[in-house]
């Protein structure tokens, strides 16, 4: 529920009008009196215009869309009704979201026993966890003594997901099995890829019969499993604060977390299980798993890290490579120019698990160090790596969502169609 306050926000008035009743006491007069009779009326009205305000005025918000990708726009709703038999004559509507450069605040006024109706636009341009309110409307009677403060302190969580973009041809490691290929040979373990079914046999447990063979055959079978298919990703985001370079968009955290999104979301369209690790002021991990739903998943942790780590990667790299098991691949997304991380890459391998590195060129990001040498320092060793540099062209995948034009009509007749990068949000608002 709303807090609704009334307050005075002008104490002189009372005081002026204390002093005239001691006027009138002691030295009555007739304008004294008819100025006191002024002020008593006005104060009575303003507080009744101002209870009948602060009770019957109701604001309800809705978000249009659920969710966003940075570039997105996020579109909300917005309804203020005035069940008094009094106007509202102007209110401010105060909003306290978080998400950057997007703000539903503004002035408008309702008739009595009326509704006021609007929409507000806003550019997502940063990842990210944000709140949308709460929101406060600010108002005051017709003539000021008494103001109205309504606070609505309903949080919504919105969360903008990092960019799901086109990527160059990034050869990931064939030593081990890529891609979903079956093993040639069946296991007694329960995977996720049964291979085939045959007859129940004393032992079998109850939880492998496969029914509608049962059901086809009149006789009790059970599913055969394969091992489970390798060339499983991990992702591995070097998120050391001390190696970062760039500012916003053009960062080196933005651009490692980019390409951790759309390498993920690649390899999940080839029906292959991806995981993701990252050190940042807190450990994230997401196991590896298949599917739309680990997608999203990886996204809404991509979208809450920031490159506040004190976690170099070399330390990072001995720490879990003994525990991603064997078989697998793990890509390592960095920017950073110490050659001893690459130990690590060498210990990844000593566990079964094929390394390859993703380097973003810190010489065009506008520091120190050349990822061409450290390129080759990996091929030495025979493991594959990429360079991206600044500048880079990221092409969206998921379709976005844009803003719409805005259409205004000149005194002559004339429209004129506004593109929605030369307007705001609060000019969107009621003119679409």
């Amino acid at each position: 529920m709303p807090q609704r306050n009334l307050r005075l926000h002008r104490p002189v008035i009372p005081v002026l009008i204390g002093v005239l009743i001691i006027l009138q006491i002691f030295a009555p007069a007739p304008p004294i009196l008819y100025l006191l009779c002024v002020l008593l009326g006005v104060s009575g009205i303003s507080y009744y215009w101002a209870i009948q305000l602060r009770d019957n005025l109701d604001l309800e918000r809705e978000r249009r869309y659920g969710w966003a990708q940075v570039g997105d726009v996020i579109e909300e709703r917005f309804s203020l009704s005035n069940a008094a038999g009094l106007p509202l004559l102007w209110a401010e509507v105060r909003d306290h979201s978080s998400l950057p450069g997007y703000t539903a605040m503004r002035v408008i006024a309702v008739s009595a026993r009326g509704q006021t109706r609007w929409n507000t636009e806003g550019f997502c341009s940063r990842r990210g966890v944000f709140t949308l309110g709460p929101l406060s409307i600010h108002t005051s009677d017709p003539f000021g003594p008494f103001s109205v403060q309504i606070e609505h302190t309903y949080l919504e969580s919105f969360t903008v997901y990092p960019s799901v973009s086109s990527l160059p041809r990034i050869e990931l490691p064939r030593g081990v099995s890529g891609g979903a290929s079956r093993a040639n040979y069946p296991t007694h373990r329960l995977t996720t890829d049964a291979a085939s079914v045959r007859q129940y046999v004393p032992g079998d447990a109850l939880n492998r019969i496969h029914w509608r063979s049962t059901a086809r055959h009149g006789a009790i079978h059970v599913k055969e499993f394969d091992i489970r298919p390798s060339g499983d990703l991990w992702l591995i985001l070097d998120l050391e604060r001390a190696v970062q370079l760039g500012e916003g968009e053009q960062s080196t955290e933005e651009y490692a977390v980019i390409l951790a999104a759309s390498l993920a979301y690649r390899v999940l369209q080839e029906n292959r299980a991806v995981g993701l690790i990252g050190f940042s002021g807190y450990r994230a991990m997401v196991r590896p798993a298949r599917g739309q739903t680990q997608l999203w998943h990886i996204l809404r942790t991509l979208a809450n890290v920031t490159a506040e780590g004190d976690w170099p990667l070399d330390k990072i790299l001995r720490q879990v490579a003994p525990t991603l098991g064997r078989g697998l691949t793990a890509a390592v997304i960095t920017s950073s120019p110490d050659p001893t991380w690459l130990a690590g890459m060498l210990l990844l391998r000593h566990y079964g698990i094929a390394p390859m590195a993703i380097l973003l060129d810190r010489a065009s990001f506008g520091g120190e160090g050349d990822a061409r040498t450290m390129a080759g320092l990996l091929a030495e060793q025979g493991i594959p790596s990429h360079i991206i540099s600044r500048g880079h062209r990221f092409f969206p995948l998921m379709p976005r969502r844009r803003q719409r034009p805005i259409y205004k009509v000149l005194a002559t007749g004339r429209v004129l169609v506004i593109p929605p990068e030369q307007a705001s949000a609060r000019d969107m608002a009621g003119e679409v």
